[in-house]
C-alpha cells in the first residue's frame, strides 16, 4: 500500500534538510516561537519520513517515541 522510498531520494531529502536548516538559521532566531516550531517540526518530518506512509502511523506502528 505504501511505497518505501530509494537510497537516493532519501538522502536528497536529508541534503535539502540541512541546508534548509543552514539557510534558516539567522531568520530561526528573530522569528516568533509559533513558527520556528513549525519550521523545526516541518524540517524533522522531511528528514525523518522514509516512505509515502504518514510518519505518525509508521511511528505508532513500532511503537518509537518522537524523541
Amino acid at each position: 500500500m505504501y511505497t518505501q522510498f530509494s537510497m537516493t531520494n532519501i538522502i536528497s531529502r536529508r541534503i535539502y534538510t540541512v541546508l534548509l536548516g543552514l539557510v534558516c538559521l539567522p531568520v530561526l532566531l528573530f522569528i516568533p516561537i509559533n513558527k520556528r516550531t513549525w519550521l523545526t517540526s516541518y524540517m524533522y518530518r522531511c528528514w525523518s519520513q522514509t516512505s509515502t506512509k504518514p510518519l505518525w502511523l509508521s511511528r505508532l506502528e513500532h511503537g518509537t517515541p518522537r524523541c
